[in-house]
């Protein structure tokens, strides 16, 4: 161990045990402005999400998780507020702190806005096992990846892996230095969130997500929500700084209808932002036969996303769409993104771990819900096909290479 670079990960630290939640401050100076590799800590999600240092039965999980959900009020029939907060705040900021009151925004009508929102509460904590893991119940489980722990550390370990990308850049638009307004879309378990709230001050920084699986403990200018983000979003138009969407595509089927929405949301000079992986890899060492099994699961995926609607690739689009959209100044920045260790140079190496070893952990819940579903593979065929892809993703050799994209557009 004493040749390890402390940047890149170690077998036994992707093992650790989970660790006791901290404050959100020193989960910013554990992220912000420095490579934090595995090595160095367990994966953020066990710092702030698990409340127990051992591993809880699927029943406690439930009860954790409703018990996140005390704090949000029922919804009364009389009330026009179409969205409550997780943590609510009292509207002693001036205009605008609480976006939803309703006499701020209140004109899509209480029928709507109360049955709607009921149906989302009723939901949030409502789950279902399937092979195995945990999913979330709402409209029928349509979000294909599972909600459960080893999701979630995995989310954690995408948000650093990204960090590494965009050299801690926590969005590329040019928002200035005093935003009132900030919406993140799907923000799962997303540490970033805490990193922007306590970047801007002056702003009021929302997350939503169809669960409640966001860390508690953040700044006072951050609020988190559970709302649909496929549904009319209820925000009040021309009012947002910027509105960031990342690691969506297996959650949005109408880019365009999500896009005319935040275009309403965003008040004029507004930036929309769209982060995705390209999920296109080359394999770049021509003395090497391709990974056979890899472009295959590739395909595959691809395949079985287009019967329900999805676009895997739709990161190679963003800029077109913003166009499309109204947008103007549309910038679109490529990173490199090495699967794998590979890379020679000390930072493409670490993104390289990062990204392969996010990869392997939900690799099981990336494939099994899709292919059992839309592709009619038995739970046995999955697990057969993933032995043979694991050996690949593993192999350095073939040095694959993949992109990812971060698109942003003004509006005028």
């Amino acid at each position: 161990m004493g040749n390890q670079d402390p940047l890149l990960p170690t077998a036994e630290a992707m093992n650790k045990e989970k660790l006791s939640p901290q404050p959100a401050d020193s989960i910013l100076m554990q992220t912000e402005g420095s490579l934090v590799t595995p090595s160095e800590q367990a994966p953020l999600g066990q710092q702030a999400h698990d409340q127990n240092e051992e591993e809880v039965s699927s029943a406690q999980q439930k009860h954790e998780l409703e018990s996140q959900q005390e704090s949000i009020p029922h919804v009364h029939p009389d009330n026009d507020s179409a969205v409550q907060h997780l943590t609510e705040d009292e509207d002693d900021h001036g205009d605008g702190v609480n976006d939803h009151d309703e006499s701020t925004f209140s004109d899509y009508g209480s029928e709507y806005s109360s049955s709607f929102y009921t149906s989302i509460l009723s939901e949030a904590t409502d789950y279902y096992w399937e092979n195995g893991r945990r999913y979330h119940a709402h409209q029928g489980g349509r979000y294909l990846l599972p909600n459960d722990e080893v999701e979630l550390d995995r989310e954690d370990m995408k948000h650093h892996e990204w960090m590494l990308i965009t050299d801690f850049r926590l969005h590329l638009s040019p928002i200035g230095n005093n935003p009132q307004r900030i919406l993140d879309i799907g923000t799962g378990t997303d540490k970033k969130l805490i990193l922007v709230a306590d970047r801007y001050p002056s702003a009021q920084v929302i997350g939503t997500d169809i669960s409640p699986i966001q860390p508690t403990w953040v700044p006072s200018n951050l609020t988190f929500e559970v709302d649909d983000l496929e549904a009319e979003w209820l925000y009040r138009p021309g009012t947002y700084d910027l509105v960031h969407v990342r690691f969506m595509f297996l959650a949005i089927k109408d880019y365009p209808a999500m896009l005319a929405q935040a275009y309403r949301t965003l008040k004029p000079g507004g930036y929309v932002e769209l982060s995705e992986l390209g999920v296109t890899p080359e394999a770049t060492n021509q003395n090497y036969p391709p990974p056979f099994q890899i472009f295959r699961w590739l395909d595959l995926y691809d395949e079985a996303m287009k019967k329900m609607g999805f676009n895997f690739r739709v990161a190679h689009a963003f800029k077109n769409m913003l166009t499309e959209a109204g947008f103007v100044d549309v910038v679109e920045t490529k990173f490199e993104v090495p699967w794998g260790a590979w890379p020679k140079d000390r930072r493409r190496k670490a993104i390289g771990l990062w990204h392969l070893e996010q990869l392997k952990q939900g690799l099981q819940g990336i494939v099994m819900g899709l292919f059992t579903r839309s592709l009619g593979w038995t739970p046995s065929e999955v697990e057969v096909f993933l032995v043979e892809l694991r050996k690949q993703l593993d192999d350095m050799s073939y040095q694959l290479l993949d992109h990812a994209y971060v698109v942003y557009g003004r509006k005028p």
